[in-house]
């Protein structure tokens, strides 16, 4: 390999970058030979759930039946601060290196040839410019205290509880309510909205890449001309979904035990938002589709004609020639040359020109349901939970 095959690539870390991470680093939180993502899952539970429990204890709300919904029978407090934000934290270890791996396979596969390796370079940059913008992450902080102002509203019961007193005459939120609504919920909608600027620049990078001159081929058994790779990693976004359905199944939660609302009402919502999850997370990827589906309809072409040439030859040697032996088809390899055509001229015409497959689906959507699988038990006892399980495996 020449100069230009050994250049050194810039990783696309989409993790590893922004305000909040570099303070962060000055923090000490981040260090260059270790991120310390699990101190800063449990740093961000400490200043989210633990002040709640302290604020509400201080006002008597923590423990006990002094109001119909105390803190420690909250079920969204937990949810969401014990469990959605660290996970949306963790999911950095799990996400960063795959879609780095990910962007470099381009390369290692030969997807991407020596000719465009400085482009890819440069648009493994530009994505890590955007990464870094100060100005993102500012609209992003304004959309999660604007967003978390109006699902408070929305979402909060209707009874007195640990965070707001409910009167005649209005609701008042308590001091733990403040830091609820001050700094929990913005926190928990801010580390989401930024995934979703995160999802937002990786995509952004698959459109640019898709412009290059990709070596693709449609008989690759991916069944997806070698961009396989691309929707394989996909499915390890089903831990956001996963995180985010922890959430909200605590908030829901809240609404069937304290407001008494049927868990039937929320099936719609459940349904749409699992439906949604999945067409954010792989919708997306349709901007490949003009690219492989060129690969397949110029492979049905080559394909088609080399088919053509070769079933016409082994049809004039051995079906309409009259002075050949039948018996030297046995010794051949023509037939097995002949089904061995067939098989690649399958492959092609089986190339999904999306590099999505049923299985990955399923994937996203077991993520983004099982979270909500607890719910049930509001309306069926777990003993009877179980034998429909049961029945269902069985």
């Amino acid at each position: 390999m020449n100069e230009s095959a050994e250049m050194k690539f810039q990783p696309l870390l989409l993790m590893e970058g922004g305000p909040l991470y570099n303070v962060q680093k000055r923090m000490g939180l981040i260090r260059r030979d270790a991120s310390l993502i699990e101190r800063r899952a449990f740093l961000a539970a400490l200043i989210t759930w633990l002040p709640l429990l302290l604020l509400s204890a201080m006002n008597g709300r923590a423990f006990g039946h002094s109001v119909p919904v105390s803190f420690i029978r909250d079920f969204g407090a937990y949810s969401r601060f014990l469990f959605a934000v660290p996970l949306l934290l963790l999911a950095e270890n799990i996400l960063g290196p795959r879609i780095a791996a990910t962007a470099s396979h381009f390369i290692k596969s030969r997807v991407v040839i020596e000719k465009d390796y400085v482009q890819f370079d440069r648009l493994v940059g530009l994505a890590l410019r955007a990464r870094d913008s100060v100005i993102a992450e500012i609209v992003i902080a304004i959309l999660a205290y604007a967003f978390s102002i109006v699902a408070f509203l929305e979402t909060a019961v209707h009874v007195t509880t640990w965070y707001e007193t409910r009167t005649a005459t209005g609701a008042t939120l308590t001091l733990a309510g403040l830091w609820l609504i001050g700094l929990c919920i913005p926190f928990f909608q801010f580390l989401v909205f930024r995934w979703v600027w995160r999802l937002f620049l990786w995509f952004q990078f698959l459109n640019r890449v898709r412009k290059l001159d990709l070596q693709l081929f449609p008989t690759h058994p991916d069944l997806a001309g070698g961009m396989g790779f691309v929707g394989g990693s996909q499915r390890f976004f089903g831990i956001l979904l996963f995180a985010i359905s922890v959430g909200s199944a605590g908030v829901l939660a809240n609404d069937i035990i304290y407001d008494k609302v049927p868990l039937v009402n929320f099936a719609p919502a459940i349904a749409l938002y699992a439906i949604a999850s999945v067409i954010i997370l792989l919708g997306p990827l349709v901007v490949l589709t003009g690219t492989l589906a060129k690969a397949k309809h110029r492979g049905l072409r080559e394909y088609g004609r080399l088919a053509t040439t070769y079933t016409g030859s082994f049809q004039r040697k051995w079906i309409e020639s009259k002075s050949c032996d039948l018996e030297q088809l046995l010794g051949t390899g023509d037939i097995q040359s002949l089904a061995d055509l067939g098989n690649s001229y399958d492959y092609v015409d089986n190339m999904r020109i999306v590099p999505i497959n049923l299985r990955l689906v399923i994937h996203l959507v077991v993520a983004s349901l099982l979270p909500m699988a607890p719910l049930l038990l509001t309306v069926m006892p777990l003993k009877e939970l179980l034998k429909l399980l049961l029945k269902l495996l069985t």
